[in-house]
């Protein structure tokens, strides 16, 4: 017979291995079921957006090799928006099979977007600043300069085009032929533009006003810039998952000394 110690771990290593055997299989349960925003979630806010299938929105994601810039960019403007449907990330946390430490993460955090596009994507849904991040990562990946403009209240993009800067919102499918700078002076644009998409006349009066406040208005060159901690945390996150695990299972399988020829010692 063992002693107790040896009970003990033995118990423990057996423990260890189990641990990282469960998570191993939770992310294989992951790349099959993952969280999802559509039409019917009844914490949409708007339904404005056709939400529009993944399939659908990578099919067109990209620059026609024929197509102008400007082009291009406004139509980007319109897919995304028709693509994301607006809702508070509160409620667009990774589950704990997509990936579990993002999970323990988001209940921290009580919320959560993504910096990783294609999972923006496939998830469908978010705040402002999720449009602008998948808009900007998009645009930056074919060497289109953009970035992120964070201003306070509400998150949206900046485009070069054509020896200038333009402002594009893909929040609400807004396409400005002005930059930030031109638009903190003459913010009686930024209503007539927003009225013009259908926004209501307080949203309008809102946003002219988060335009308008020059000292809060920030530019982000990309995703990871904008929120370095959680770029981080995700990219880190991503190998971590079957790392951890892995090495749980290897551990357990070094320290065991022939544990399996043991087990029945146990009892």
């Amino acid at each position: 017979m063992i002693n107790g110690t040896e009970k003990a771990k033995y118990i423990l290593q057996l423990v260890t291995i189990g641990i990282g055997i469960a998570l191993i299989v939770s992310n294989f349960i992951g790349l099959f079921f993952f969280k999802t925003i559509k039409h019917d979630n009844p914490h949409v806010i708007e339904t404005s957006a056709k939400n529009i299938s993944e399939n659908i929105f990578w099919k067109n994601a990209y620059r026609k090799s024929y197509e102008p810039v400007k082009v291009y960019v406004d139509r980007l403007t319109r897919l995304v928006n028709d693509r994301m449907l607006l809702i508070d990330p509160k409620f667009t946390k990774p589950t704990f099979f997509e990936n579990w430490i993002l999970w323990v993460y988001s209940q921290y955090m009580g919320k959560y977007e993504w910096t990783d596009t294609k999972k923006a994507v496939r998830l469908g849904g978010g705040f402002c600043s999720q449009q602008a991040i998948v808009f900007n990562n998009i645009l930056r990946e074919q060497n289109i300069e953009s970035r992120i403009l964070g201003l306070n209240g509400h998150v949206l993009n900046e485009v070069f085009i054509d020896g200038k800067w333009r402002v594009y919102d893909p929040d609400f499918n807004v396409i400005f032929e002005e930059s930030l700078k031109e638009l903190e002076d003459n913010f009686n644009k930024v209503y007539r533009a927003y009225r013009i998409a259908g926004r209501t006349h307080d949203e309008s009066k809102y946003l002219e006003k988060v335009f308008a406040s020059h000292e809060d208005n920030w530019h982000f060159s990309t995703s990871k810039h904008y929120d370095i901690k959680k770029y981080f945390i995700e990219t880190v996150s991503i190998y971590l998952i079957w790392v951890v695990p892995t090495m749980l299972i290897v551990v357990g399988l070094i320290l065991r000394e022939n544990i399996f020829s043991k087990i029945f010692d146990l009892f």
